[in-house]
């Protein structure tokens, strides 16, 4: 690349020359600018084509396509053209391209790359085609020019929009950012500094997202993002096998909420992943990534997430012995994989106390469910659990997690006390079931003395109104669940909100739950995205003032409240561990289906619902990530759950919890 530099730069200089009008001063900086644009675009503009695309599908999820022209970079000279995914969502069934010159050729799609969003065309072609140079990345800074460029509107001139790079390694990494208007016309195209270089290729790039489609909602808004193109030209031979390249996967998760100020220690290392086969552990602290020091969470993601599958990672951590306190120092290499299998929560089939006292021992057994692996194998109410194979529990949390982390498939080792005997229970477990057990008889819930009222709660950058509810019976050292009631869009009419508050008053009363009602912000009542920070934050507030039972926070929805109770415990499952939805639709993105946030859902829904096959279909999504899901189909008109259906959700909640 070196050796073209000096004959690149006559010839840029030739085109800058010729391109000055005879009449301008030397002296006028805009007119020189103004050169120097075009200069720049004419050296790059013979590498970019123009791509159309027909056939295929008219939608891909819920959102439907275009199959407008897009842009591409030729990348070789013989014919390999890099371009955006974003025109090639809907597979489509043939690709036309067409060279500077305006000669129109079928490509044929190579391969992908679905972490930086880019395709790999191919075109058979007699003559070598042009390539523009490519600029080092390490060249690319804030503040330098930068030309988008694409060629969708004219076959003989593309269209070119100017900004500068605003940002470095943004997207965990993977991309520059410019402030040039960027839309999907010249998705693709590349972008150049003002050496009519190639700095990257433009895509439409989320932060959080990984569709096809997601990022391109930023388009022409000042935010645009190219993948270096020296990154391109670094894959490109792996690329030219015809293999996708897909995002790797490690397999750990965090401890801590703050990505950005929070250091990476594990809170766990997926059994089977990876990380968990390369000898990571819960407690490891990550303190370099490829020999680079590390000491934010942020920093260890981006570099997982700016890598492919079968990427090896050199990962340096410390451990700390919890017995000796000991630190040791380990290097562990780690190879990325594209999947991970689904995480299946292991069910031994018992609940543990919720309400320990100080000077207890392990965890006490409140009930053994009936024709479980642990009834199967002796566990009985009252016995207390001390360990699961060599790692000691005294509380409930630590009980779960335990069992949680236990490698899939094999059994799990109980160290059990049961008066002055003490056992060792080898349990198998089973799938988590679907099925609502039938409880104890619980004491009967306290009458209503009339002094249960709603309180505000009021957060004060957001406006939403919301009342929360607290049994007058709630007692500081006992956990209390919460049951979020989310209203359909419009809102609860007033009798049905009574009548419902009403229904679950004596249930709170019972079960120890409280009762939040939040409003959507919008006058129509609607529920918008900026709800679910709210939803978020009020948690965080009633956790403030009473002792919450982080295991049963609920979601209850209705009708279009159900689709945004879904998005809530998909968005937040360290604060909400389930979803109840009545008469709604499932909504993706699916969360990830993790250890330490288990989640469950419970999905009841009329038999004459429009959408009911689709709600089974995503039944059948959240049953494949091996998600615990209870479906109850009610009667043609109901809108709400009977007594009888609404005792065995509260049931269903109650047993959240289970191990």
């Amino acid at each position: 690349m070196k050796t073209l530099a000096p004959l690149l730069s006559t010839a840029i200089g030739a085109v800058f020359l010729a391109a000055v009008p005879a009449f301008a001063a030397p002296e006028s900086l805009a007119l020189r600018e103004e050169a120097a644009f075009r200069a720049a675009v004419a050296a790059v503009a013979p590498s970019v084509v123009s791509i159309e695309t027909v056939g295929g599908l008219d939608t891909v999820g819920e959102v439907l396509v275009g199959t407008g022209p897009s842009s591409g970079v030729i990348v070789t000279n013989d014919g390999y053209i890099v371009s955006s995914t974003f025109n090639f969502a809907h597979r489509p069934a043939s690709i036309i391209v067409s060279l500077a010159g305006g000669r129109r050729l079928p490509a044929k799609l190579i391969a992908r790359d679905e972490v930086r969003k880019l395709v790999l065309l191919k075109v058979e072609v007699n003559e070598r085609l042009p390539v523009a140079a490519v600029a080092p990345q390490s060249e690319a800074v804030v503040g330098m020019w930068s030309i988008a460029i694409g060629r969708t509107f004219e076959a003989e001139v593309p269209n070119t929009s100017v900004g500068i790079i605003s940002a470095v390694n943004r997207i965990w990494g993977k991309a520059l950012q410019t402030d040039a208007k960027i839309s999907p016309v010249n998705y693709g195209g590349p972008l150049v500094d003002i050496r009519g270089r190639v700095l990257g290729v433009l895509v439409p790039l989320s932060p959080t997202e990984t569709d096809d489609e997601s990022g391109a909602e930023w388009y022409d808004s000042g935010i645009g993002f190219a993948v270096p193109m020296e990154h391109i030209a670094g894959v490109l031979p792996r690329w030219k096998q015809g293999t996708d390249l897909k995002a790797g996967l490690i397999g750990i998760r965090f401890r801590g909420q703050n990505v950005y100020a929070d250091p990476p220690l594990l809170a766990h290392a997926r059994a089977g992943s990876p990380a968990y086969k390369a000898g990571l552990r819960k407690g490891d602290l990550i303190r370099a990534v490829g020999g680079k020091p590390v000491d934010l969470q942020v920093q260890v993601m981006e570099a997982i997430q700016s890598r492919y599958a079968g990427d090896t990672l050199r990962l340096t951590v410390a451990r700390t012995d919890a017995a000796t306190k000991k630190s040791e120092t380990l290097e562990r290499e780690v190879t990325l994989v594209d999947h991970l299998d689904p995480y299946q929560r292991p069910f031994l089939g018992f609940l543990p106390e919720r309400n320990p006292t100080k000077d207890q021992t392990g965890v006490g057994v409140r009930f053994v469910y009936d024709k479980s692996p642990a009834q199967e194998k002796g566990l009985a109410v009252g016995d207390r659990i001390t360990a699961v194979g060599d790692v000691p529990v005294k509380r409930r949390e630590e009980l779960a997690m335990a069992v949680a982390e236990s490698e899939p498939g094999k059994p799990v080792t109980l160290h059990v006390e049961r008066g002055d005997e003490k056992l060792a229970l080898e349990i198998t477990p089973a799938k988590q079931p679907e099925t609502v057990p039938e409880l104890p008889a619980a004491p009967k819930a306290e009458p209503d003395e009339g002094a249960e009222k709603s309180t505000s709660l009021k957060i004060a950058e957001f406006g939403n109104a919301c009342a929360l509810y607290a049994p007058h019976n709630y007692a500081d050292d006992v956990p209390h669940g919460l049951v979020i009631l989310l209203h359909p869009a419009g809102g609860f009419e007033k009798g049905r909100l009574k009548g419902l508050v009403e229904a679950w008053l004596p249930i709170c009363r019972r079960d120890h739950l409280l009762l939040l009602i939040p409003s959507a912000k919008a006058k129509e009542g609607i529920w918008a995205p900026e709800d679910l920070e709210f939803l978020s934050k009020a948690v965080d507030r009633t956790a403030e003032d009473y002792l919450l039972d982080v295991r049963r926070i609920v979601t209850l929805g209705y009708e279009e409240g159900g689709a945004f109770a879904m998005r809530a415990a998909s968005r937040y499952p360290e604060r909400i561990r389930a979803a109840a939805l009545l008469n709604s639709g499932l909504v993706g993105p699916l969360p990830e289906n993790e250890p330490a946030t288990p989640l469950a859902y419970y999905v009841a829904a009329e038999k004459g619902l429009p959408n009911l096959a689709r709600v089974k279909a995503g039944l059948k999504q959240l049953r494949d990530r091996h998600f615990p899901v209870t479906f109850r189909e009610l009667t043609a008109g109901a809108d709400d759950l009977d007594a009888d259906q609404r005792s065995e959700l509260a049931r269903w909640i109650d047993v959240l919890d289970r191990i």
